[in-house]
């Protein structure tokens, strides 16, 4: 009886070959040819999941999207239950970071996509972004730090969440390049979070 193929395991590990090649030499040197060569299969078995590299790419965009949600969301949960607002923002934000290998590969990954829209002048609009989750999440998380006499109620809620969002991308990029470590990395956000959380 032949082996039955899963499908969406064979895309996957398909987009895990553009992954390897994207965090080592950019998204520009993603081609059909090279992911089949990476992955170790032939071009027209690649072809005939992704028939272009486009198709290729906006996979590769939510695979990594979604395993970045999955790492962070690991760190996430628990905090949650605490109840606790300043830990779960601290999760939020650590859960962006690349504190280990895999997380290094996945975020050398969004960057790679991040160049080509710099380049471009613009995201793909077929590609979801992923800043105004995360401004949403923390945004929540100091309306009710706020509520909680936590954080003072003057503060807009929305505009610290971003600047805690844009802090932490620069960490990201940061970490990659080795300007900071993780520890550096988590002093920073905890400096911040004091001077947030000023009625703790």
């Amino acid at each position: 009886m032949p082996k039955r193929v899963d499908h969406q395991e064979r895309r996957r590990e398909i987009a895990e070959a553009l992954f390897r090649i994207a965090a080592g030499q950019g998204l520009r040197a993603v081609t059909l040819r090279a992911v089949a060569a990476e992955a170790g299969i032939s071009m027209n078995l690649v072809q005939y999941y992704f028939p272009t590299k486009e198709e290729m790419l906006r996979f590769g965009w939510e695979r990594v999207a979604e395993l970045g949600g999955e790492r962070a969301g690991a760190g996430i949960a628990p905090a949650v239950e605490t109840g606790d607002e300043r830990a779960v923002i601290r999760a939020y934000l650590h859960g962006v970071l690349p504190t280990d290998e895999r997380g290094r590969v996945l975020c050398a990954v969004q960057i790679a996509y991040f160049a080509v829209d710099v380049t471009r002048g613009g995201q793909d609009p077929e590609q979801e972004d992923l800043v105004p989750h995360l401004v949403r999440a923390l945004t929540e998380q100091i309306e009710k730090a706020q509520a909680r006499q936590r954080i003072p109620a003057h503060l807009d809620a929305h505009l610290e969440a971003d600047a805690l969002a844009t802090m932490t991308a620069g960490l990201l990029t940061g970490m990659l390049i080795k300007t900071y470590d993780a520890d550096r990395a988590a002093a920073l956000i905890d400096s911040r979070l004091d001077h947030l959380f000023t009625g703790d």
